[in-house]
């Protein structure tokens, strides 16, 4: 059998628990194996955290291999994977995954992929931000991690980069 994963390092460092998440019908009426939507869910999810990673990092906080504006004349590296950087960008990265796990847990699978890959829903009537259903949804999402479950510092912030986010995603497709 081959891995979903398109990168073995992917499965190697961004590793999460995510077949709590699965809804029933999809394990039990779907013939591909348990363990194999579970390794899917989870490819998803680490693709979804690694460009969350990549979209909200400044380019100098970047590994050499990801920067947006790379010199060509520059020879690439061999990646070290115990570098600092190396290292500060993998805390990132799983951040983001705890942050999606979360938010799977917590909302509508539907809304909360919504909300990662800034894709919101808009209903052509309305011409205001606090019109739209997912903007007061996802600000309902952050209030509640932030004042009622009382989240980390970590997702905290990446709610309030996301929120910011995807209100500018709504304000652009509004006007």
């Amino acid at each position: 059998m081959t891995s979903p994963f398109r990168n073995a390092k992917l499965r190697k460092i961004y590793s999460t628990s995510a077949v709590k998440y699965l809804p029933e019908n999809t394990i039990k009426g779907n013939s591909m194996p348990e363990s194999q939507q579970t390794l899917l869910l989870n490819d998803r999810i680490a693709k979804a955290a690694h460009k969350l990673a990549l979209q909200f990092t400044e380019d100098a906080d970047l590994p050499a291999r990801f920067r947006r504006q790379t010199d060509s004349s520059i020879k690439p590296r061999k990646i070290k994977e115990d570098s600092e950087i190396e290292v500060r960008f993998r805390a990132k990265v799983d951040s983001w995954v705890r942050l999606i796990d979360t938010m799977i847990s917590k909302i509508d699978q539907a809304q909360a992929w919504r909300f990662v890959h800034l894709l919101p829903q808009i209903d052509a009537s309305h011409t205001k931000l606090t019109q739209n259903k997912d903007f007061c949804d996802f600000i309902d999402y952050l209030v509640l991690r932030r004042d009622v479950e009382q989240c980390d510092s970590d997702e905290l912030g990446g709610l309030a980069l996301l929120s910011v986010a995807f209100q500018r995603e709504i304000e652009k497709r509004i006007q």
